[in-house]
């Protein structure tokens, strides 16, 4: 934990301020100009039409699970004034207390990354229907919701693995449910083997199977993700890098089955979905993926958002 004085940290918020950056949640604007995933997925959401705010549509802070459709309808993603908070505790005692004392009791966070994420997805995915929830309940379109999930967990994880040093790493474990990066040298190593945009898309896919309840990918289904990907076809013809590919989309893959489990239950079936999360769930999303246009259009151009080609190409 950095020695950091609060009234540096408070220095440190006011500077980092500015556009598309929001002065009352902690480290926002530090986070934005730090971190390129961070600031793309701000950049993309704000684009599409969402805000934030710090009312709370949907009873949010008191169930989030439950409150997405309400975020996706009114297009507004609440956050907590965490910043206001800290500026309190400074206030008490100034000069007194350092991000060390803050080490097990922490300001509430503000998972600002991943609902803008879902936000981004829904957008790319389903546009701007009528009815949210019907759109969402709609079971044709499972793997487009599914597909939501995929997409802020893949947020997650690149932009935890561009977290560099414990001051970023601080302000970034109070803004994102991931605190650890599995296979970060192995990503990193993919990353410059077969370039961003193609291990974007490989991680999205890897994580939709996920929420389809796969654990570990077999080489059939690399082989199968690569070729449905935007420009990754070529890839799957690589014997080493598939098995090099798996192994490590299997890696970063783990989580708590039952915890897995338990919360597509709850979401689902707050959405229409029968109990037996399982059977729903039996299926190879890319089934979806292969057959739908649209859809793989949809994925391409949510990869190229967390890639940074629309950057680039905006420049050239």
């Amino acid at each position: 934990m950095p020695a950091t004085k609060l009234a540096e940290l408070i220095a440190l918020q006011r500077r980092y301020h500015g556009a598309r950056r929001l002065r009352r949640s902690l480290g926002d604007g530090y986070l934005y100009a730090g971190n390129p995933f961070f600031s793309r997925i701000r950049d993309a959401a704000l684009g599409a039409g969402f805000r934030y705010t710090l009312e709370d549509p949907g009873a949010y802070f008191g169930f989030p699970l439950t409150a997405l459709p309400t975020v996706l309808e009114t297009r507004r993603i609440p956050y907590r004034a965490s910043f206001d908070a800290v500026l309190a505790l400074e206030q008490s005692r100034p000069g007194f207390f350092s991000l060390r004392d803050l080490d097990k009791n922490r300001p509430a966070p503000n998972y600002l990354l991943h609902e803008s994420a879902h936000a981004v997805a829904f957008a790319e995915l389903f546009g701007r229907p009528r009815d949210v929830r019907a759109a969402l309940s709609d079971r044709s379109r499972l793997v487009h919701v599914m597909l939501g999930e995929a997409y802020a967990m893949t947020a997650e994880y690149l932009a935890a693995c561009a977290v560099q040093g414990p001051f970023h790493a601080w302000l970034f474990s109070i803004s994102s449910y991931r605190h650890r990066t599995q296979k970060k040298k192995a990503a990193g190593e993919l990353i410059e083997q077969i370039g961003l945009p193609a291990m974007t898309w490989a991680l999205i896919a890897a994580f939709l199977y996920n929420n389809f309840l796969v654990d570990r990918l077999r080489t059939t289904q690399v082989e199968r993700l690569l070729g449905l990907g935007p420009r990754t076809a070529a890839l799957a013809r690589n014997p080493a890098l598939v098995r090099h590919l798996g192994s490590c989309l299997s890696g970063l893959m783990v989580m708590s089955p039952e915890f897995r489990l338990d919360t597509s239950r709850l979401f689902l079936t707050s959405l229409g979905y029968p109990r037996d999360i399982r059977r729903v769930l039996a299926l190879d999303p890319l089934d979806a993926v292969e057959r739908d246009p649209a859809l793989r259009a949809g994925i391409a151009r949510l990869s190229a958002i967390l890639s940074g080609e629309r950057i680039r190409a905006a420049r050239t």
